[in-house]
């Protein structure tokens, strides 16, 4: 095979040094600056061109040609006029290593970039992988909670505890379920008051949510009445299990298809070890007298947070691999505890803490989205989990996988830029003095819930005339133009500005306050 990649002058070097050890690739530098202003009329003269310089035609050379970079407009015609298969190559040259990789798989297109079908490519050989291992049977150290089968043969299960639940309405309750299971939770977790007793509520409560959803759900509570009436009711599993409350609980679990997640603490009596062996041991023989009596169990050694005094976070990653390597049982990894607890973007610390749960063997990722940073946490478990699966059955990184958690960067710099090239006057941009106003204004808002941007119009800057919503901003300020709202082009920029920030913030779960800047704290100063 012998492949030619054309670009432009700009992009030439490092087109170059990306596909510098496939001796069966040339790269050719067409007569123009960036490759993105290469039509197919002036690739035809640029092939036209090489023809002639190599008195040979390129189809008795070359396989097929490749245009590297953000070329605009379809293909079809450079074949037809050269007679040599041309298609669109990578949007950007460090992607091109990766596309000639899977050449054999995938589909060169005169119309779509390929790295977009790469991507599709790596993503559905990654749900394949996903699909084939649910479908294993259990092995030793398998169980199933509810319908779910949980262990080392499967992806880590993400479990999402909806807070205070005696305290919601049945709306409120099945928003927040369906929320979860839209977002990716294999388990839902029902979060009791603590010390107050909801046990006459238990019943309702669990026929209400089996009601909305088959996935497994949990009761998580201290409340032994409450724990009762959870296992009375068939929950799939409780929380938590331990020293003080185990031989009140046996009686019921031994009759029961409830799993409990068992603790190494003893709540009644308010003790909490700070010794990793103490820890182990209570938790193992706590576990061993649920195993004693054929009751499947799930460890829970405690995950804790970053610099907690006593006992913090290394020391728990510390028993929980001690604890996996000596037991061979589904194990339950808190890292709500931690996250919820360090003033993070929740993507990036979810994604660190999956990858420790993958390394130490947990099999549960148990959170609540309690606070705003935390917003979207159980959709970036789900991405998570399945990103450590894959890495963890290729025995590879968790990267390249099909999914990732970069969402606020990109994995690399890769752009181009042209006006060091331009000898052309420069003016410095700044603000008008004095700003002069339109005929009427807009308060730009945000409906969280339905996930709209809202414009609301003021005749004369003083009485509200129209409210104009939308999911993008786009739709909004094409809206305005029709209606002929806005006069002045100042304004117009000013709207656009304002829409966009409002949708990032909308789509990335930031706080949005008109005419202020969505990344304003210390660490952009230094910026």
């Amino acid at each position: 095979m012998k492949i030619l990649i054309i670009t432009g002058k700009q992009a030439y070097n490092k087109v170059k040094k990306a596909v510098k050890n496939y001796d069966f690739i040339d790269v050719y530098m067409a007569d123009i600056q960036i490759a993105a202003f290469l039509t197919p009329k002036r690739i035809i003269k640029e092939i036209k061109k090489l023809e002639k310089e190599k008195n040979k035609k390129l189809k008795d050379i070359y396989d097929f040609v490749l245009v590297s970079g953000l070329i605009r407009h379809t293909l079809n015609i450079v074949e037809e006029e050269t007679e040599i298969p041309c298609y669109k190559s990578t949007r950007e040259a460090a992607d091109l290593p990766l596309l000639i990789d899977n050449l054999n798989s995938i589909d060169l297109s005169t119309e779509q970039y390929a790295d977009i079908q790469i991507e599709r490519f790596i993503k559905e050989k990654s749900d394949k992988l996903i699909i084939n291992g649910e479908k294993k049977p259990l092995s030793k150290g398998d169980i199933k909670i509810g319908n779910l089968k949980v262990g080392d043969s499967y992806p880590m299960r993400v479990l999402g505890e909806i807070v205070h639940v005696p305290w919601l309405s049945k709306k409120q309750l099945e928003e927040r379920i369906n929320y979860y299971i839209e977002n990716g939770a294999d388990m839902i977790d029902l979060g009791m008051v603590s010390n107050e007793d909801h046990s006459k509520d238990i019943e309702d409560i669990i026929k209400f949510v089996k009601d909305i959803t088959d996935k497994p759900i949990s009761i998580d509570t201290l409340n032994t009445k409450e724990l009762i009436e959870g296992i009375k009711y068939d929950v799939d599993m409780i929380l938590s299990l331990d020293s003080g409350n185990i031989d009140e609980l046996i009686p019921y679990l031994k009759d029961s298809n409830t799993v409990p997640v068992v603790l190494p603490t003893n709540y009644k009596t308010n003790h909490v070890p700070y010794d990793i062996n103490e820890r182990l041991r209570i938790l193992e023989n706590n576990i061993n007298k649920l195993l004693y009596n054929d009751i499947k169990v799930v460890g829970d050694p405690i995950l804790e947070p970053i610099n907690n005094e006593n006992f913090n976070f290394t020391d728990s990653v510390i028993l929980y691999k001690k604890f996996k390597e000596r037991n061979n049982i589904p194990l339950f990894y808190g890292l709500g505890n931690v996250s919820e607890l360090f003033d993070g973007d929740s993507n990036g610390v979810n994604g660190i803490l999956s990858g420790i749960a993958m390394e130490v063997g947990a099999n549960i990722l148990f959170t609540p989205e309690a606070s705003s940073k935390c917003k979207y946490s159980i959709r970036e478990l789900k991405i998570a989990s399945k990103m450590m699966y894959l890495a963890k059955i290729k025995n590879s990184l968790p990267k390249d996988l099909g999914y990732d958690l970069i969402n606020y960067k990109d994995k690399r710099f890769d752009e181009l830029s042209t006006f060091e090239n331009y000898d052309i006057p420069t003016i410095i941009a700044k603000e008008d003095e004095k700003q002069i106003l339109d005929e009427g204004s807009f308060k730009i808002e945000i409906d969280r819930e339905n996930k709209y941007i809202v414009a609301i119009y003021y005749d004369n800057r003083k009485n509200p005339k129209y409210l104009i919503k939308g999911k993008k901003p786009k739709e909004i300020y094409e809206t305005i133009i029709r209606n002929k709202l806005v006069k002045r082009l100042d304004h117009s920029a000013y709207l656009g500005k304002e829409l966009e920030k409002a949708y990032i913030a909308l789509r990335i779960g930031k706080k949005y306050t008109q005419d202020f800047e969505l990344f304003y704290n210390g660490f952009w100063d230094y910026r």
